[in-house]
């Protein structure tokens, strides 16, 4: 009987649809049944939000099921956005009928921008506020984002000069989100110190059109100290760092305890789980991208450090991690609590090298030189990730010729975040903006932004008059080119047979026997 008046029901909600009047043919039916079957039936996604509009204006009984903050509009916000959903909590009261409404608007202003981007970046007049009217929006960040990533995810090939713009702005957005987050967080005290949160922003700063986040690779990581408790517990089974409830920091002082955790590590790790140091590919970004680490199970020895501490501080081993000159090393100590130290009474743990546990002097022979005592003690989380960076930089600097230098770009931005009056990082960053092209077709606001930094290098450091006059110079010429009338750049066919054929620069399309994306014809773009 149930079924049968959910169906009937099913087949009188759509008619109701049409009909605003109370007296529309099955109203009654619909309306005397139980609450839970009215709700099921408006909730089973055969309704669109204006059908719930119409169906919620003809009775009371239905206005009030389809309450703004009910199952109704939460159910047709979730199977709308369904990536949004993560970003709410199941005890929070939200008006969902007013974060649709907030979300459409999102949605139509972002295609309204997106659709602005290739006339206004790829023609005579380029405003130099670049992307100041993507930051003055109304409504969550997250609304405008994620109608971006539903542009990327359109299907077909149609589109594709939006698709390029969404790119780019959502690149943007997330990095300048990204690199906010990250300047707070070196804010924090120095007793504040996540060394994993560190690394996951420069991740996610480097990747930022990546799904990256905190708490999904801290859940990785709690899935390996599971199976190092289930080892530990082989070993000791009343070993305290067994009782340890997620989230706490309590550390173990007798050094047999902290030894059987070091033990089950390693087993889990390298014997179990097979990670590895990545000696056959050493000069490879993602060997420094936290989630690259915890997918390919290799990396250098910086983040298999990081790994290996994040673990281990987990289950109550202090370790520390220590700046060591060619490789980055972990530090355990052996001595009393309370009495003075020196690097002798330390144990130096090599998490690239499985875990092998090293004395001063077999520190030096991985070296292959001997180093100063400084050069054993701790570092804080801006140095750890000063040296990460640092070796991103590096690897940005071999790109080749024919490269975007987005590493080098990435890196650039984080490095000058930590220590933004370096100045020899400054005078790269200028350069390499001129290497790339700064073109009157190009943005202006990059111009604006090459004479800031140069404007800062000036300040910083008077000695470097000659090179900052020598790009300030070629920045004018650039800016006295763009007030120049430019007309809009066209393109002839090459073969004869095509010659009456032209299209504008900076539209984008794929060409209907090739695979990779051209800049293609003006107007709509179809393949």
């Amino acid at each position: 009987m149930a079924a049968a008046a959910v169906d009937t029901a099913m087949e009188v909600v759509p008619a109701l649809a049409e009909e605003a009047a109370p007296e529309a043919a099955g109203l009654s039916c619909l309306v005397n049944l139980p609450g839970e079957v009215l709700e099921y039936i408006l909730c089973s996604g055969s309704l669109t939000a204006a059908d719930i509009g119409r169906v919620s204006s003809t009775c009371r009984r239905l206005r009030e099921l389809c309450q703004s903050s009910g199952k109704v509009w939460k159910e047709q916000f979730r199977v709308r956005w369904p990536s949004l959903m993560k970003h709410y909590s199941p005890t929070d009261y939200v008006n969902w009928l007013e974060e649709y409404k907030v979300r459409q608007k999102a949605g139509l202003e972002a295609r309204k921008i997106v659709a602005s981007f290739s006339k206004r970046f790829f023609s005579e007049h380029v405003p130099c506020n670049g992307f100041s009217d993507i930051e003055n929006l109304e409504g969550p960040e997250i609304f405008f984002e994620d109608e971006l990533v539903c542009i990327l995810n359109m299907e077909g090939r149609k589109a594709l000069t939006w698709k390029y713009y969404a790119k780019k702005i959502l690149y943007y957005l997330r990095q300048q989100k990204i690199l906010n987050n990250l300047k707070a967080f070196l804010q924090q005290p120095d007793d504040y110190e996540s060394y994993l949160e560190g690394a996951v922003y420069i991740d996610q700063y480097c990747n930022p059109l990546s799904d990256i986040s905190l708490r999904d690779i801290q859940a990785q990581i709690d899935s390996i100290v599971e199976l190092v408790c289930k080892t530990l517990r082989g070993i000791n089974s009343r070993h305290p760092s067994l009782a340890f409830k997620a989230g706490e920091s309590s550390m173990i002082m007798e050094i047999e305890l902290q030894s059987q955790v070091l033990d089950a590590m390693n087993y889990v790790l390298y014997d179990q789980l097979k990670f590895k140091g990545n000696r056959m590919d050493y000069y490879n970004a993602l060997n420094l991208y936290m989630h690259q680490v915890l997918i390919r199970r290799t990396g250098i020895p910086i983040s298999m450090s990081l790994l290996y501490l994040t673990i281990a501080r987990q289950l109550g081993v202090p370790l520390e991690p220590v700046n060591f000159p060619s490789h980055f090393l972990l530090r355990w100590c052996q001595g009393a609590e309370g009495a003075t130290l020196d690097i002798f009474d330390y144990i130096y743990i090599d998490a690239f090298g499985k875990g092998k546990q090293l004395t001063v002097k077999e520190c030096e022979y991985l070296i292959g030189q001997h180093v100063t005592a400084a050069l054993y003690g701790v570092v804080n989380v801006k140095k750890v990730l000063q040296r990460m960076v640092g070796n991103l930089l590096s690897l940005g600097k071999r790109e080749g010729i024919d490269q975007s230098y987005q590493l080098l770009r990435d890196s650039l931005d984080l490095y000058l975040a930590m220590y933004p009056d370096q100045v020899q990082l400054l005078l790269l960053q200028a350069r390499l903006y001129f290497h790339l092209g700064i073109w009157p077709e190009k943005s202006f606001c990059l111009v604006l932004k090459v004479l800031d930094i140069l404007q800062h290098i000036q300040t910083l450091d008077p000695g470097q008059h000659g090179a900052v006059g020598y790009l300030v110079q070629h920045t004018l010429e650039h800016i006295e080119r763009k007030k120049e009338e430019v007309g809009v750049e066209v393109k002839l066919r090459s073969h004869e047979k095509h010659r009456d054929v032209c299209y504008a620069i900076g539209l984008i399309m794929k060409h209907k026997r090739e695979l990779g994306v051209q800049r293609g014809a003006s107007g709509d773009l179809t393949p």
